[in-house]
């Protein structure tokens, strides 16, 4: 299950272990396509990495603050802390076998 973030919960949610975030717009044509992909990347992930969304409009201190210019956007973050970032659309297999490889290495 993809949890929604917003300003309330998104310090939380980073603070410990792996999270990977959908930064997207419900206008986003592509961020709207990623989704059914963005699923399967959380099953695939899961337990070790949580998916979280987060809607840069309702929620722009987070977008600001994270450096999202572009969407969509994926980041996945370790203990709060950005480590990887996957721009635009991408296959399902390269971001899976990315971040097993950026697991791996750490």
């Amino acid at each position: 299950m993809i949890q929604n973030l917003n300003l309330m919960d998104f310090d939380d949610q980073m603070k410990h272990g792996y999270a990977l975030v959908d930064y997207w717009a419900p206008w986003c044509q592509p961020c709207l396509d990623q989704n059914p992909m963005l699923e399967e990347i959380a099953k695939a992930l899961s337990p070790r990495i949580k998916v979280f969304k987060v809607d840069i409009n309702d929620n722009r201190v987070i977008s600001n603050k994270e450096g999202v210019r572009n969407i969509p956007l994926l980041i996945l973050y370790q203990d709060s802390k950005q480590i990887a970032r996957f721009q635009g659309i991408q296959s399902k297999e390269i971001i899976i076998q990315s971040i097993t490889k950026i697991l791996h290495d750490l």
